[in-house]
């Protein structure tokens, strides 16, 4: 790549991360009536909670205004909910977006995941009291709670936590001993009440605990919104009629003689005033595209602002939180773009010049049929491979990493998510590498492929000096993201695929597995560029083909998943959805590494510098935005 054309190539990506930046800020501040901010709250035991504030100007201690308190689901992070916290935060109502513990900027716990969840919605209830107790903007008779999947539960746990204090309360004033013997009197109805700190929760994405027992602790409006084609569904996903855990939830504010048995969906029961309303959503929709959904984020808006009384929101369908979401994936695109420019920059320094080639000899076309049947078989073979081996080796951290596995801490390999990859990753990559020595020995080596052409042989200086240059690529890449970060409170992501800033022990956890899926990309490098890069084949064909071989196997399991849910409203896979549903990710980070294989290999000869940057940076992308279970 010519100088001045990589020049206005970064300045391309440039430009469009700025635009990214400012879009993003602009829409997520409402135009500047909501004040986004980042914060961190001390717990005890020197755990800590981080999160996003969204306060709308109009909160003022003078005017305090309703406070939700969001939570994400298990992988996730705070940003997750930036749909559903901006339309909130237009309509009046502050909000936190809140990392639970394990995930985000947030600190670990000295318990597991579903043990913390249960003793205080991992960070939920912090975060309440921190909201109660500290933030004078805060309408203290307002205080909502919302999560999705992970963070329903929190949400349910949240609830009952205050509703079981509030009737204990009301049972120890009808003691009599009590100040007012067997009589409840004003001041003891006053003090229970004080204690029930949340007056509404919305549980997305969770209904495991929605039963007679739960649902009877219940002291505030709750509700329910579940999707309709839920990867978890072991059944159908309608939540209407009789179905168990939406008539466990409504009937729960009536009398015997009072109780229904068809639920609506989407139709209110009991009263907000008397802290009864009950509702539960069954949108059309997916668990994860929930967060994605303006009519899912709809039914959010209404149930707050009804559970809070604000008569005067503006209407639910009026929300800007989608355009956001463009502005964000726009400066996705431009982190993508700037990688192989900024490289190709630091290749014409004094440093790294020595790394540089001026042009790479494509590999000889296959002249018989023979050869192009290697080529397509090896393609098609790679990424067939890929498919039919994903969930059977992913599957297996169940017993390679117990820990991470059952969501137990651990010192070691601490992301539940890269260890079930890794292990997907490590097997291809192995397979990748006798594909190539496979195809040529067969192959490569009657069709008058050389060494040379191959790219592949280096020695210890030049392999330093590349792992340097890398290493240098990934600090150029993440300037995007932090200036992103700490100018602009934003980052750049496009559906569950998110480029966020990350902390340094981050850093440190990424290191642990860098050396194992170094073996899956330098594989695929050398697939991309020593396999599959012909001469006389298109050259943006042939790298579409790469980028497609890459990512196509992972792509296939999705699809299958997907298919059969909304064939049949139950999955292929139900028990284990997690390991399909977390690699989405990768389906677009694989089809990108063939251009950044590429782009570096035709400025150095060699595969291993795209290697090493598509290690680093797709590990690292992927560690900064999942769950990490170190023992706190």
């Amino acid at each position: 790549m010519k100088r001045e054309k990589t020049v206005k190539l970064l300045c391309v990506a440039i430009i469009l991360a700025l635009i990214s930046c400012i879009g993003a800020s602009v829409l997520q501040t409402d135009f500047g009536k909501v004040e986004v901010s980042e914060i961190k709250i001390s717990c005890d035991d020197g755990k800590w909670i981080t999160g996003t504030l969204y306060r709308p100007l109009t909160a003022t201690s003078e005017n305090p205004a309703p406070m939700v308190i969001a939570c994400h689901g298990y992988l996730n992070n705070s940003e997750m909910l930036g749909g559903i916290s901006i339309e909130l935060a237009r309509r009046g109502i502050s909000v936190i977006s809140m990392d639970a513990y394990f995930h985000g900027d947030s600190s670990g716990t000295d318990t597991d995941v579903i043990n913390s969840c249960m003793a205080d919605g991992t960070g939920m209830i912090p975060m309440v009291e921190y909201a109660y107790n500290c933030l004078d903007y805060v309408d203290k008779s307002r205080i909502g709670v919302f999560g999705h999947s992970m963070g329903g539960m929190n949400v349910w746990m949240t609830c009952i936590n205050y509703g079981t204090q509030y009737y204990e309360a009301l049972a120890a004033a009808m003691e009599p001993t009590s100040d007012g013997g067997e009589e409840i009197t004003e001041e003891e109805i006053a003090a229970a009440e004080s204690l029930s700190k949340v007056s509404a929760g919305l549980a997305s994405g969770f209904i495991a605990l929605s039963n007679e027992q739960m649902c009877s602790a219940l002291n505030c409006n709750f509700g329910i919104n579940y999707s309709y084609y839920d990867e978890g569904n072991a059944v159908s996903g309608d939540m209407s009629g009789d179905r168990e855990e939406s008539l466990a939830l409504i009937n729960s504010i009536f009398n015997d003689g009072e109780k229904i048995s068809d639920v609506k969906t989407g139709e209110y029961y009991g009263a907000a005033e008397e802290s009864t309303l009950r509702v539960v959503y069954n949108p059309k929709v997916t668990h994860e595209t929930q967060h994605f959904s303006k009519t899912a984020i709809a039914q959010d808006i209404d149930f707050f602002t009804k559970s809070f009384g604000i008569n005067d929101a503006i209407d639910s369908a009026d929300q800007i939180w989608l355009l956001k979401e463009v502005f964000n994936a726009v400066g996705l695109i431009a982190c993508f773009i700037a990688i192989v420019p900024i490289g190709t920059l630091l290749l014409g320094t004094k440093a790294f010049e020595s790394l540089k080639c001026e042009a790479v000899e494509a590999l000889p076309a296959p002249r018989i049929a023979k050869g192009k049947a290697f080529f397509w078989g090896g393609w098609v073979l790679s990424w067939l491979i890929s498919w039919l081996t994903f969930m059977p080796l992913t599957t297996l951290d169940t017993k390679l990493f117990t820990a991470t596995a059952s969501m137990q801490t651990t010192s070691i390999f601490p992301q539940q998510t890269q260890n079930n990859i890794m292990i997907w990753a490590v097997f291809n990559g192995i397979v990748g590498i006798i594909l190539f020595i496979l195809s040529y020995r067969l192959n490569g080596k009657k069709n008058g492929v050389t060494v040379k052409q191959l790219g592949i042989k280096t020695n210890f200086k030049e392999f330093v000096k590349t792992l340097a240059l890398a290493c240098c690529i990934f600090i150029g890449f993440y300037a995007f993201v932090f200036v992103a970060r700490y100018f602009f409170d934003t980052d750049y992501r496009f559906y569950t695929i998110a480029i966020c800033g990350f902390t340094p022990d981050k850093l440190l956890v990424a290191l642990e597995y860098i050396p194992f899926f170094f073996i899956f990309f330098a594989a695929n490098a050398i697939l991309t560029n020593s396999v599959n890069r012909i001469s006389g084949q298109n050259e943006k064909l042939n790298v579409l083909l790469c980028g497609l071989g890459n990512c196509l196997g992972v792509l296939m399991v999705n699809i299958i998943q997907y298919v059969k849910l909304f064939s049949t409203g139950v999955a292929m896979y139900v028990d284990t959805r997690l390991y399909p549903m977390a690699a989405i990710p990768l389906i677009l980070l694989l089809f990108v590494a063939a251009y950044v294989n590429r782009g570096f290999f035709k400025a150095t000869g060699k595969v291993w510098l795209g290697a090493l940057v598509n290690t680093f940076i797709i590990v690292m992308i992927s560690v900064a935005n999942t769950a990490t279970l170190l023992a706190f």
